[in-house]
This record gives structure tokens, sequence and C-alpha cells, in this order.
């Protein structure tokens, strides 16, 4: 009984060595892996990106390539990526063994307004956000367009509420107030939005008087589309 004793005693010794020596492997391997670069940046991965470069953004990160992996600010990296005008977030993280993943999500550019000869887009927030040429779906806002004012969220709210197809037949939307928004189309027509409320439904007459004739309309009551 004692020897038993004596060999399971010896036996537990034994087996917490084997733990302590597994526990202080992994910790120096872990400490180099963080101390010395044995897990390089080699490649970059940039999803989401549609009118930014994935070359841009990389540069935009600050990681250069064969930094330690291991070392990777994420946030600093990402805040970095988010100063790009297009970008309105972004999220950086570690793929091992040797890749920054990188995805961003980008300003919708729902309308723009003209600054002299340059154009601003404007996003679904009411945002101005980058100079550059508006895409076709976006719709040029005139009038009171004052960028994050309420009169420009009530614009793009509205046209925001449109399928972007519609969208590219619209050649302008005026702002008087944000309670009185009119869309003037390519083919001439004029509908009268009113209010930036009910958005689904006056979308849905929007769509329908655009086949209709009649060069005035006014949707502001869905419900009681009117010629005007």
């Amino acid at each position: 009984m004692r020897r038993r004793g004596r060999r399971n005693r010896m036996s537990k010794k034994a087996g917490a060595l084997v733990v302590g020596a597994v526990l202080l492997v992994a910790v120096i391997a872990a400490a180099a892996v963080w101390l010395f670069p044995i897990l390089t940046v080699k490649s970059f991965e940039v999803v989401g990106n549609d009118h930014v470069t994935a070359e841009d953004v990389e540069q935009a990160s600050g990681v250069p390539k064969g930094a330690n992996l291991a070392r990777l600010d994420a946030r600093e990296a990402a805040q970095g990526v988010a100063e790009i005008p297009w970008v309105e977030s972004a999220t950086v993280s570690r793929a091992f063994p040797s890749t920054v993943h990188i995805e961003i999500v980008e300003h919708e550019a729902v309308a723009f307004v003209r600054d002299g000869d340059s154009t601003v887009l404007v996003d679904n927030h009411g945002k101005e956000f980058v100079e550059a040429e508006a895409p076709p779906e976006a719709v040029e806002v005139t009038g009171h367009t004052d960028s994050g004012s309420p009169e420009m969220q009530a614009a793009v709210d509205a046209v925001a509420a449109l399928p972007a197809p519609i969208r590219e037949k619209v050649s302008a939307l005026e702002v008087k107030d944000r309670y009185s928004l009119t869309f003037r189309t390519k083919d001439d027509k004029t509908i009268f939005w009113g209010a930036s409320e009910d958005n689904k439904n006056k979308a849905i007459a929007f769509e329908d008087v655009l086949k209709l004739e009649g060069e005035s309309w006014n949707i502001s009551n869905p419900s009681l589309v009117t010629r005007r």
C-alpha cells in the first residue's frame, strides 16, 4: 500500500511537471511571437471598397509590409483608413499567419450639391463628404442645402426612398424648406413631394406618375395623387 501511494504521488508530480513545462513553452512561444517578427505582414485583404482603391486603403492603414502582425494596432489602423473621404467606417483585424484584413463601409452618395465649379457629394445622413463626380443615381439638391441641416436631411431621406434606377430619371430636387420638396425629372415632370414623411408610399406614387401623362403632380398625400 505504501509503495502504491508513493507511486501515485510521483505520478502526480510528474504530471504537474509536464503541465508546467507545456505552459512554459507556450509562454516563451507567445513572447517570441510578440517580441520578434516571426509572423510578419505579407499581404492585405480589403473588402467593401467600390470608390477607393485597395492600395489607398493599405497606405491609409499605416501598416507596412514586414511589420509584426502580432503587434498590429487594429484600432489605430482603422482610424487611419476612416480618414479617407469615401470611407464611413473601417474595421481592421489579423488573419494569421500573414494577412491584414480590412473591411470598409463607404458613404452612400444619394445626392450632390454644386459649389461653384465643384460637385460635392452628400450621403444618406445629409453630410457632405467629398468633392467628386456624381454617380448616376445621385440627385442634385438645390435651395436650402446646408450640410447636416434638417432641410438637407429631409431631402436625402426623400431621395433615398427612391430606387436607384428611378433616381437616375431625376434631374434635381428643390428644397424650399423641410416641408416643401419638389422633384424635377429629366422628361420635364414636376412632382411635389411635400414633407419628408410617408416616404415609402410616396416613392410608390412617384413611380406611378412617371408613367402618366401630365407635367405637374402632387404626391404629398400618396393616397390621393393629383395633377397640379
